[in-house]
């Protein structure tokens, strides 16, 4: 498991894909998104 993220601290960059198309959390700098995680999506649970 990875080590989680004080408050207030920078987020890694990572990386995620949309359809066909990859982006990084470093493109998205200076602009305003959502990001939203669903772990038990894919789990087959």
């Amino acid at each position: 498991m990875e080590e989680l993220l004080e408050k207030g601290s920078a987020i890694p960059d990572v990386s995620f894909r949309q359809g066909r198309e990859e982006i990084h959390l470093k493109d998205l700098l200076g602009k305003r998104f959502i990001l939203a995680f669903y772990p038990a999506a894919f789990t087959g649970g």
